[in-house]
């Protein structure tokens, strides 16, 4: 749930586009309550980032209360420690900070932007809607029909349904099946005590990360954090154990009939892990297949040779358990097979042939060109370096990474593609007009 971004710190943070971050090694430690600090100190512009990352994703929720982590962290900021949501969008407003929340399947995420003359009173009132939610009544009635409101127009978005339809039959009993704003039948279930009792599980600081970018010291962080957050307790229980989710044996296409004007596509099988060693070779791989544009090769034959699609492309979900490979593209409700057939074909022609030396030239040309442009301001920074830590990726990636890319070979990636690319148990998703074939 973002509070608007006031104007001044919109100005701020124009100014900081140009601070490149490429390079960054930031500091690493824990606080005596488990918290996991990255912190990467920048004093050139007097504002600091704070992204607090929690393990409190909708994977924790069950079947029968899907989207219940989803309403926890849209409820966080809508009350806290004695403040009502009014009060808090209306200190932070006048101090200039913004604070968002927002939930994702694997985590939950609090992010703080604020100028550095206000970061003691921005990060107090942070540390009461992370630590002391009110959770009252009538906030969850409301916001709890706000989601409502949110599902049923989300399933008019043929994408959007394409996508969860996938995941759906994708993971089968896996966790990742389930949209992360759950369904309307179970959030329509969902009660006030099945919120509160969520957050007592999982909002705990030694499952939670802090990533701070910008003017702050060690030493600041480290005070803040023992004056407003000293009596957050940690849990004694571990994280339920989650198994990876298991692959199709064959392929399987699902259909779905809507009013729509062109068909919806989403194609592919299970991926990597993030963690995976193989990982960076299979992004590499991928940038040629599907990731790289207008210069792709499913661009190229999908659409500029074959005219099938009005866009296409793949990529390999970077996730925590092992996430999804998909191809996903958009073409006329009547030429749908079609497109999914040339799909298949470059998969097959990819996976076997393999690209040229000059594909891979160019994927790494850009890839690690365009890598510090990702990172040139502090928002950016907090953000990879959680992404970091969730998938334990060491405090020298910034530095690592480029390099990595850098040492991937052709055979490398001819590998990748025999390995991980599997066009002979596609799970094919469409969603189409009625009347096509």
């Amino acid at each position: 749930m973002r509070r608007g971004v006031p104007i001044l710190l919109a100005g701020v943070l124009m100014m900081a586009v140009y601070q490149a971050g490429a390079g960054i090694v930031p500091q690493v430690f824990r606080t005596d309550k488990g918290v996991t600090v990255w912190l990467a100190s920048r004093t050139s512009l007097p504002f600091v980032v704070i992204k607090v990352l929690v393990r409190a994703g909708s994977i924790y929720d069950t079947d029968e209360k899907a989207g219940v982590a989803y309403l926890v962290s849209q409820l966080l900021p809508e009350g806290a420690g004695g403040m009502t949501g009014l009060q808090i969008s209306q200190a932070l407003d006048y101090m200039g900070s913004d604070l968002d929340t927002g939930c994702t399947k694997e985590y939950a995420t609090l992010t703080l932007v604020t100028l550095k003359e206000h970061l003691n009173e921005s990060f107090r009132i942070l540390s009461l809607v992370l630590s002391q939610p009110a959770f009252r009544e009538e906030d969850f009635e409301r916001v709890k029909k706000e989601v409502l409101g949110e599902l049923l127009k989300e399933e008019e978005d043929p994408g959007l349904v394409a996508s969860r339809a996938f995941d759906e039959h994708l993971f089968g009993d896996h966790p990742y099946h389930r949209p992360e704003k759950g369904y309307y039948k179970t959030v329509e279930t969902l009660t006030l005590e099945d919120v509160r009792g969520f957050y007592r599980r999982f909002y705990r600081p030694n499952f939670s990360i802090f990533s701070v970018a910008g003017d702050i010291t060690r030493e600041e962080l480290e005070g803040l954090i023992e004056a407003y957050l000293g009596d957050w307790s940690p849990s004694d229980k571990p994280l339920p154990s989650i198994p990876d989710p298991l692959p199709l044996g064959k392929t399987e296409k699902v259909v779905l009939d809507k009013q729509v004007t062109q068909a919806n596509i989403v194609m592919g099988h299970l991926g990597v892990k993030r963690s995976n060693p193989d990982f960076v070779k299979v992004y590499v791989m991928n940038q040629i297949l599907g990731g790289g544009g207008l210069t792709s090769r499913l661009f190229q034959k999908v659409r500029e040779e074959g005219g099938f699609s009005y866009s296409v492309y793949s990529y390999f979900q970077p996730s925590y358990w092992r996430g999804a490979f998909r191809v996903v593209l958009q073409t006329k409700n009547d030429r749908a097979q079609a497109a999914m057939d040339e799909v298949v074909k470059v998969l097959e022609d990819y996976k076997y042939k393999g690209p040229t030396a000059q594909e891979l030239e160019d994927a790494k040309r850009y890839l690690t060109g365009s890598f510090p442009l990702r990172l040139n301001t502090n928002q950016e920074i907090a953000d990879y370096m959680a992404f970091a830590a969730l998938h334990n990726l060491g405090a020298d990636y910034f530095v690592r990474f480029p390099k990595e890319i850098e040492s991937v070979t052709l055979e490398d990636v001819k590998e990748a593609a025999m390995k991980y690319l599997h066009p002979g148990r596609l799970l094919e998703v469409v969603v189409k007009g009625p009347s096509s074939p």
